[in-house]
């Protein structure tokens, strides 16, 4: 009788803590929703500079050798870059303009971010910023960098470095969880491949 009471009770506690990350993931959903459809115009230059200056609380770099010439690698950068990702449906340009000062969106379905490009130096290297995200309470701002670098042989090596961090706790440093990170980055971006071939 007692092991049917503790069952009962596990059980209960279970349900409600699915339907409530069922609430959580849908109100993150909407936010990411809203976020998509608003109309956001590039920040200046003292505002991206704010971003980059700020120190992260999170900080990773990784690198990933392709079989394919930078231009291949680029192409599925710019234009695909991250639907090989489950639950990611990548990044929108809202026009043909792809140089700084443009805005593009990054759609993680239950995440999103208004991400402005501060550099872009076609098959070599593409930074942003993220001016705006759907949790700014986790994720405030953050900076991408992607360096793309030939190899003698014809190959591409690719180097991600992310670094961002929250509205608050920002005072609590997480680059360590980068060593836990980094294994599942590599095989994501190992898909990659997959995209340009």
């Amino acid at each position: 009788m007692v092991w049917l009471v503790l069952f009962g009770s596990a059980l209960g506690a279970l349900v409600v803590a699915a339907v409530g990350g069922l609430i959580v993931l849908l109100g993150l959903q909407r936010r990411a929703a809203r976020l998509l459809g608003a109309d956001i115009s590039p920040v200046d230059d003292h505002a991206i500079r704010l971003i980059e200056s700020r120190r992260p609380t999170f900080q990773m770099s990784v690198e990933q050798h392709f079989a394919a010439m930078p231009w291949e690698v680029w192409s599925a950068l710019e234009d695909g870059a991250f639907t090989w990702i489950p639950m990611i449906d990548g990044v929108t340009y809202r026009d043909q303009e792809r140089g700084p000062g443009t805005v593009r969106t990054l759609d993680a379905i239950v995440f999103a971010a208004a991400e402005q490009v501060t550099r872009r130096d076609p098959h070599t290297r593409l930074s942003v910023a993220a001016i705006k995200t759907s949790i700014p309470l986790l994720v405030k701002s953050y900076t991408m960098d992607f360096q793309l670098t030939e190899t003698p042989e014809g190959a591409t090596v690719l180097r991600w470095t992310i670094a961002g961090r929250p509205a608050v706790f920002a005072f609590i440093g997480l680059s360590w969880t980068a060593f836990f990170i980094r294994p599942f980055v590599r095989v994501v971006l190992g898909r990659w491949a997959n995209y340009y071939r």
